[in-house]
């Protein structure tokens, strides 16, 4: 059997029983993660502009919008519903490939979408699809050994995952999935400039290879062939944009090991890459019982991919004028920590950059390369970070923090997810009550008993009219 036809039989053939238990359990959590993020994200600027930029097309009102209940195409519906699960940078990521990669915001609203759609599709199947989808889609990922620092290319292999997803909810058969994998070749796109210049493509991306995987598999169902190697062809994938690459870590356990519970659950709303700085200086906070107000100064190293990411260019991330800067931010939401003992959403928010104590405490904050960590963790996007606090009568306090909570080694569980979701339910655009927010946790928590999976919906959108959407 070759390669891609493995790869299709992966994506087609395991049954909801054949799936590891675990992998089952993960991925409840991813949806239920993904559906906070996206709550919790609901009323940020981005947002609202993707909102309006899928109701601009007009069409059928088919799916739900969740959080502003409105009614889109299913198209519209999966780009609108994937960006704004993305907009805070909450959702969860696969830290321990070298690239980083956020599978879930891809592939979680896409078949979420379908399953409003088509109501015959259960919540096991449901589960079945987001457990391969995201399987495929870190495996396509970590198969790329290039930094995407250094090349550019930023997880071109999204398409794929989204794919995965719609092509075993819409029940195609093997040509038509190999069909909707080959045309989705033709979508598949990833850069690096985005975060560069700080961008609303960070967020918007999600969306556009939600919509891609999804249209790809559609134009499957529909009759529409593509090329049937599009990964491993002559002008395939690996060939034309990935040389650098190892097929074993594509496809070694493929079918039996299941990827998706390797990936981790971020408890703050900024780049995972900052997650290592907010849980050391937390961890020192605790550990030696100081508060910000006993800080005199922040010392922290990290490598020089990491620093690239959440440290340059220095002028931006420690003056940050907008939120998605402020995500990226290590000093500012370190500063945030180390000043208030969290960070959460509202302190991304252009209102609380100018928090005097936060910007004490980050004018007094230095970040630099550490040789030693750059030394044995060189490739590694979201680097180990050595935090050191000194405070204002001479003690100096230091920790270097590899696993923080939420990592694979350290991880999350229902429990976790439901308080982030309570959480982001606080900031949503439209008000939830707390009977809403308890009764989506329990239905993703009983999603492999759901003979449909639309109730759900109806839960996704607060019944009041009063709001901000």
């Amino acid at each position: 059997m070759d390669d891609m036809t493995r790869i299709v039989g992966h994506v087609m053939t395991p049954t909801f029983e054949d799936i590891p238990r675990q992998a089952i359990e993960r991925a409840k959590l991813s949806i239920l993660d993904t559906l906070a993020s996206a709550i919790g994200g609901s009323d940020d600027p981005i947002a609202h502009s993707v909102r309006r930029l899928g109701g601009l097309s007009g069409g059928k009102q088919e799916c739900t919008i969740w959080v502003t209940g409105e009614k889109l195409p299913v198209l519209s519906a999966a780009l609108v519903n994937s960006a704004t699960s993305r907009v805070l940078d909450f959702d969860e990521t696969y830290e321990i490939y070298i690239n980083g990669c956020h599978a879930s915001a891809y592939d979680v609203p896409p078949a979420l979408v379908l399953a409003e759609r088509d109501p015959s599709i259960s919540g096991a199947e449901l589960l079945a699809a987001v457990a391969t989808a995201i399987d495929l889609h870190l495996r396509l990922a970590r198969s790329i050994t290039s930094n995407c620092g250094d090349t550019g290319r930023d997880n071109l292999v999204a398409v794929w995952g989204a794919a995965a997803a719609c092509t075993r909810l819409l029940r195609l058969n093997e040509e038509q999935t190999r069909n909707a994998f080959g045309i989705a070749y033709a979508h598949a796109a990833g850069e690096r400039q985005m975060y560069e210049e700080v961008t609303h493509v960070v967020a918007l991306q999600q969306g556009l290879r939600a919509r891609s995987g999804m249209e790809s598999a559609f134009a499957a169902s529909v009759g529409l062939n593509g090329p049937h190697e599009p990964l491993f062809g002559k002008y395939g994938f690996y060939r034309a944009f990935e040389p650098d690459h190892d097929l074993e870590s594509l496809l070694d356990g493929l079918g039996d090991e299941y990827l998706n519970a390797s990936i981790s659950f971020k408890p703050w709303p900024s780049c995972r890459a900052t997650h290592r700085g907010i849980s050391g200086i937390l961890e020192l906070r605790e550990r030696h019982d100081f508060q910000g107000d006993d800080i005199e100064a922040i010392e922290m190293g990290l490598n020089r991919h990491a620093e690239s990411l959440v440290v340059q260019p220095r002028d931006q991330k420690w003056n940050p004028r907008d939120s998605v800067t402020a995500r990226f931010s290590l000093p500012y939401v370190v500063a945030v920590a180390a000043a208030k003992g969290t960070v959460g959403i509202g302190d991304l928010r252009p209102e609380a950059f100018d928090d005097p104590s936060v910007r004490r405490i980050m004018a007094a904050t230095t970040v630099e390369i550490d040789p030693e960590i750059t030394r044995l963790n060189a490739r590694r996007g979201n680097s180990p970070t050595r935090v050191k606090a000194i405070l204002k009568d001479g003690a100096e306090h230091e920790v270097v923090v590899d696993t923080p909570f939420g990592h694979p080694d350290n991880p999350a569980s229902l429990s976790d997810a439901m308080r982030k979701l309570e959480s982001c339910a606080e900031m949503a655009a439209r008000p939830f009550t707390g009977l809403q927010i308890e009764a989506i946790g329990d239905f993703v928590t009983n999603l492999d008993a759901a003979p449909s999976v639309a109730p759900l919906f109806e839960l996704l959108a607060p019944s009041t009219s009063t709001g901000r959407a």
